[in-house]
């Protein structure tokens, strides 16, 4: 329906068109009577023009083409009617001057063209119009001085009642034809906010710049910017933009990527010539992107009915409508310029050759777009159709199936289900274990009471990884002598757990059994009892662990202390945080090159008043990662947060030590066992 409302509207335009221009109110065509000069090098003035040699001219049309010379033409006019008017029937001349002769050697000037401010002309409508004063003298020539890139027109005079029907039969062909320009805009924009379909934005902007094309061509679109002169100076823009969307659009319809992958160059190359135009015309060369513009649509033309041709041979429907709507366009550009050299009769027909064409071939492309769209439609329905019936085929295939191995499934999850059972026995039971393994492990701690008997302060932090650790914690006292140590086993969990109770009972063993005291011995006899409990020269097996040990005497004034490369921190009351590194090598472990490492070193420190605590620990802590960058928390921050809490009694340091680990680590899982212990001796 919306396509016959157009073809109607369309045939209106056509008739309103048909009325020929030649009646006895008609303005007259004087081209024929028209002498002009070429000046090449732009060097003539009114000044000098009449003193050179102009050519006759003959035809109903002055006809230049292509132009980058200054025209000049001249013309006389008779004196027997009042307020006659010169029209310059075309829309692209960028500058004219009149210059009017007055008496015997004056001359008036009067200026146009659609690089002249819009609002500045006589006649704010399409095309070229002068007043001319009845004071003239008929006696001398009229001279026009034009510049036009482009330049095909005719030349009528009339006066301005003769004008008013021609300028009301335009005016109502224009608004046809914009009107159906706006409703397949608006019609097609809507289509694509719905179905988003590419091809119909495609569609809205190509019909969109082709519009602006005609309304430059006709001299309309200085209604829209004849005062930005930016734009207005740049004429050529518009058939550039037209011709761009032009190829877009030809490009997306007819599926060049994927039906007609050979052209995809050709169409690229397209596009860069329209790319180039519109470039060339922004930076201000007109005559150089009309020239483009020629030929780029003289490529199109070529590139548009081969390509169609080709894809019609294939089956492609759309490539049908798609060659007649282009072949109205080109219908009516040939008969334009079949007019323009006089072989056809110049009407109003002629003045609309560009708007009937395109309009013909919008409509037709607007059905095709639309056809394409319902084929598409079909094709989905009828692969719809036919998965379904594969869907079905599959479905009632699939159920035998089903019930064929239904029984053997029930089967199957029988005894998966009797294997969970035996599994989640299995595991209640090792779970069992493991808690039973943590009683025994913490029953081998210290308790708080007994190392408190024999220290003035401590604190332990002691959070393990799983259920048991590989971290250990040990104190005793024996022969008035006070043993604490802070014991970081291989690995974490089960295997961290066996390990640590190896080490309490060989520590526990060197100090009561064999009546070790000094540190260094402690940790080179521990050493050496790993070695030998686990065969480790011959079993090559890497377990060991690292740790710290300290000894002080009752009622002594100097504290003991070795490390197998953890360190002893020692805080005190000026801020100051003393380390004293362990030995570079662990316990146990230790074979072929490994083994050459130096004795164990015990170092002596006073207890004197300005200390605050000493501390020992494992690496738990300061490799456990978290904060706002993910990253460990270091030893040198470790030992900050003991700075800033040194003042406090050891119960509050252990306080803010553990608010402030738990806020770093956030919600990043545990790493390793965590030990801290904290005394004062």
């Amino acid at each position: 329906m919306f396509l016959k409302i157009n073809y109607i509207l369309l045939l209106l335009s056509i008739f309103c068109g048909s009325v020929s221009a030649k009646n006895a109110n008609s303005p007259t065509n004087i081209s024929v009577d028209v002498d002009y000069y070429v000046d090449e090098k732009h060097e003539v003035d009114i000044s000098s023009i009449e003193l050179t040699k102009f050519h006759n001219h003959t035809d109903d049309v002055l006809n230049f083409g292509n132009n980058k010379a200054t025209i000049w033409c001249r013309f006389k006019l008779e004196d027997f009617r009042q307020n006659q008017v010169l029209h310059l029937k075309t829309a692209l001349i960028e500058n004219a001057e009149l210059y009017i002769p007055v008496g015997k050697i004056d001359f008036d000037t009067k200026e146009a063209g659609y690089k002249k401010s819009f609002s500045s002309l006589e006649y704010q409508i399409p095309n070229i119009y002068f007043n001319i004063p009845d004071n003239f003298n008929p006696n001398r020539y009229f001279y026009l001085k034009i510049d036009a890139t482009y330049l095909q027109f005719w030349t009528y005079v009339g006066t301005s009642s003769n004008y008013l029907e021609y300028i009301y039969r335009t005016s109502i062909a224009d608004g046809i034809y914009y009107g159906i320009i706006i409703i397949m805009m608006l019609y097609n924009l809507i289509i694509y906010l719905t179905a988003r379909d590419k091809n119909y934005l495609y569609y809205v902007l190509y019909v969109l710049a082709t519009g602006l094309m005609v309304a430059h061509f006709q001299g309309h679109d200085a209604h829209l910017w004849g005062e930005l002169k930016f734009i207005a100076d740049r004429g050529p823009i518009w058939p550039a933009i037209g011709g761009f969307f032009s190829v877009l659009f030809a490009y997306n319809f007819l599926k060049i990527k994927s039906s007609f992958p050979i052209f995809n160059k050709v169409f690229y190359f397209l596009f860069a010539l329209w790319g180039g135009s519109i470039i060339s015309v922004l930076l201000g060369f007109n005559l150089v992107s009309s020239l483009m513009n020629q030929t780029s649509g003289l490529l199109c033309i070529i590139t548009f009915t081969y390509t169609s041709i080709q894809l019609m041979s294939k089956g492609m429907k759309s490539a049908k409508l798609f060659l007649l709507a282009w072949g109205f366009y080109m219908t009516a550009s040939v008969y334009f310029v079949l007019c323009g050299a006089n072989i056809f009769e110049y009407t109003l027909l002629t003045d609309y050759a560009w708007q009937i064409g395109s309009t013909l071939e919008m409509l037709t492309l607007s059905f095709a777009v639309g056809q394409k769209i319902n084929d598409l439609k079909k094709d989905k329905e009828n692969l719809l159709l036919d998965q379904n019936k594969i869907l079905e085929f599959k479905v009632n295939e699939r159920t035998e199936e089903l019930k064929s191995s239904n029984e053997e499934l029930n089967t199957m999850i029988e005894q998966v289900y009797e294997q969970h059972s035996i599994i989640k026995k299995k595991n209640s039971d090792l779970n069992a274990s493991i808690s039973y393994a943590k009683r025994i492990q913490n029953s081998m701690l210290p308790t708080a009471d007994d190392i408190n008997k024999h220290v003035k302060d401590h604190f332990v932090i002691y959070n393990p990884k799983d259920v048991v650790s590989g971290d250990i914690y040990w104190f005793t006292h024996f022969k008035g002598m006070n043993f604490i140590a802070a014991i970081d086993c291989t690995g974490h969990g089960v295997p961290g757990a066996f390990v640590s109770m190896m080490a309490v009972n060989i520590i526990r063993e060197v100090i009561t059994l064999k009546y070790l005291s000094d540190p260094a011995d402690i940790l080179e006899a521990m050493n050496k009892e790993v070695e030998t409990i686990l065969n480790q020269e011959s079993s090559k097996s890497r377990e060991g662990m690292d740790m710290s040990i300290c000894m002080w005497a009752d009622g002594g004034v100097k504290l003991h202390y070795a490390g197998a490369k953890n360190p002893l921190y020692i805080a005190r009351d000026n801020g100051i945080i003393d380390v004293i590194p362990g030995n570079k090598r662990a316990i146990g472990g230790e074979f072929g090159i490994r083994k050459k490492g130096d004795p164990f070193i015990t170092h002596e420190v006073e207890i004197t008043d300005d200390i605050k605590s000493f501390y020992i620990m494992s690496d738990g802590i300061q490799d456990q990662f978290g904060g706002p960058n993910d990253k460990k928390f270091t030893r040198k921050r470790l030992q900050n947060v003991i700075k800033m809490s040194a003042h406090h009694r050891l119960t509050n340091q252990k306080t803010i030590l553990e608010k402030e680990l738990k806020n770093w680590q956030g919600e990043q899982h545990q790493i390793d066992d965590q030990l801290l212990i904290g005394f004062l001796p």
